[in-house]
């Protein structure tokens, strides 16, 4: 028969951790609760409750769903990515192999009308990464001539 030790540190009452989490749940839950109940109580009758967001108006929903024509003519004069592109060009570069986005779309519609899209021309990527990897093929390649 196997001799029990008795250990020299007392663990204190047995606690079931069943029940401990599902008296912690209970609180967290009541406490939430509470102090809503305490607000609604505290003015007498139940506060007016705002909406979390308004309906949209019509002029919310045709502007988010009719094809922008505020921007067509913003510009007055010749763009400035106008200029990027004859920059571009004069570094001559061939490619530019980009994912096109809202943030540089100027330069993109540049790229394809007022440069033509010859000499630079684009190249259009499904992602950042892959047109990274395009371009740094592209100079391995064209450095060592």
């Amino acid at each position: 028969m196997a001799r029990k030790i008795p250990s020299t540190k007392d663990s204190g009452p047995k606690v079931d951790r069943r029940k401990f989490l599902t008296g912690v749940a209970v609180a967290g839950a009541a406490g939430t609760i509470a102090p809503q109940a305490a607000n609604a109580t505290i003015a007498g009758a139940a506060p007016a409750r705002l909406p979390s967001v308004l309906p949209p108006t019509t002029q919310t929903i045709a502007a988010e769903t009719s094809v922008p024509q505020a921007e067509l003519n913003r510009i007055g004069g010749v763009a400035g990515s106008d200029f990027m592109v004859d920059v571009i060009k004069s570094l001559d570069i061939d490619y530019v192999p980009s994912n096109p986005a809202s943030s540089f779309r100027g330069l993109h519609e540049s790229l394809l009308t007022y440069g033509g899209n010859k000499k630079p021309e684009f190249i259009t990527c499904m992602h950042e990464e892959s047109s990274v990897g395009i371009a740094h093929g592209y100079f391995k390649i064209t450095a060592s001539r």
